[in-house]
């Protein structure tokens, strides 16, 4: 059976070009009416007027955003599979079979790419193709094992179920980004298509232009935001394990006599990474558990904290720590006491002691918050 295809295009006062958009999907679309071109229009113009009366569905929306359009939409789908793309005309609907094809053979998430198609003389800032869309994209393959080539294209094409599983959350530009990252995650199974991409036209300002130079790079912001937001291992575990590991080496060269200059301060630096490397972990598994994330990561480390930790059991690890510490913290004190307060005071006894007191507090500390997050959760 031939799948329905809506094409939904948020619009923010563009009638200049949204009559030439508009035509441009019906010819995409064979001016088959079984499909649907849907306007979110959040203007004041006449853009609403101009694409009702070439057969357009319109919703009027508040000015709330991009990504808040196209989760404003959802509700008014037709079809099943949904094409995105902007108002603008830089976009080429005409040009969707390729797209068609990628979701009939299975694919349920089809990204364009102008990176590899062709881009008309001025429609991309040089510092937008060279330097911002490159090294954004680059970011989030590496982050998340991805491998697309232009994460910012805002002509892409899914399944209708594949866009719910998405559940965009992003009310701005970064919701491009929260897709992209969303679709693998989900293992969704996803694809590339070239396309064409061309200037403003009809004297047509750019959104951008409009908001001001500031506009693009708060865009890239964002965009970079969303994506550290849903990298955990690499904002928290990763370099939570790296500063752990740092610190310990940091305590025993000091206590040790390698840095016979500025011990004290090594000890104090080292003791710090400690701390905060075993924060950034706890940190990370809360993020993992009880946010948004837990509907995509299920690594061993979630899953065993799912299944094996409990309040009762941090609190026992946390009060165990503490004792300790406390024993070798009175052990030292007793030797110094005994030497006649000789004892050299880089103790491994007393720095020890002190590293398990402080671990043993954030221990209890992140068993208050995980307990606390757990009920909530339920």
């Amino acid at each position: 059976m031939e799948k329905t295809i809506t094409i939904i295009i948020p619009c923010l006062n563009e009638e200049k070009v949204i009559g030439d958009v508009i035509k441009d999907c019906w010819i995409g679309l064979k001016n088959d009416k079984r499909h649907q071109v849907l306007i979110m229009d959040s203007g004041t113009d006449k853009s609403g007027e101009i694409a009702e009366s070439l057969g357009a569905d319109v919703v009027k929306t508040p000015k709330r955003g991009l990504g808040h359009a196209y989760i404003d939409s959802i509700p008014h789908i037709k079809g099943d599979y949904v094409f995105m793309g902007d108002a603008d005309g830089t976009y080429d609907f005409k040009e969707i079979d390729p797209f068609v094809k990628k979701l009939d053979k299975g694919y349920e998430f089809v990204m364009g790419t102008r990176m590899k198609g062709w881009i008309e003389k001025g429609a991309m800032p040089p510092l937008h193709r060279y330097f911002g869309t490159p090294l954004t994209t680059w970011i989030l393959d590496k982050l998340f094992h991805l491998n697309f080539s232009d994460i910012h294209c805002g002509l892409r094409a899914m399944t209708k179920p594949a866009l719910i599983k998405i559940d965009i959350l992003s009310k701005s530009w970064e919701y491009a980004s929260e897709m992209v990252i969303k679709a693998g995650l989900l293992r969704l199974k996803t694809a590339e298509v070239p396309i064409k991409f061309y200037k403003d036209k009809n004297g047509r300002v750019s959104l951008h232009k409009r908001a001001g130079w500031f506009s693009p790079w708060y865009a890239g912001w964002i965009n970079l935001k969303v994506m550290f937001l849903y990298a955990p291992n690499f904002i928290f575990f990763f370099p939570g394990i790296v500063l752990l590991i740092l610190g310990i080496l940091t305590t025993l060269a000091s206590i040790l006599g390698y840095v016979e200059n500025m011990s004290y301060h090594f000890v104090i630096l080292g003791i710090t990474l400690i701390s905060v490397g075993y924060l950034s972990i706890q940190l990370g598994i809360i993020s993992k558990l009880f946010s948004n994330l837990n509907k995509y990561y299920k690594d061993k480390i979630t899953l065993y904290m799912e299944r094996n930790f409990t309040y009762d059991k941090g609190m026992t690890y946390g009060i165990i720590s503490i004792i300790v510490g406390l024993v070798l913290g009175i052990y030292f004190l007793n030797q110094w006491w005994v030497s006649e307060f000789k004892l050299h005071l880089l103790s491994i006894y007393g720095i020890s002691g002190l590293i398990l007191i402080s671990i043993g507090f954030q221990t209890i500390f992140f068993a208050f918050i995980y307990e606390l997050f757990r009920i909530s959760k339920k």
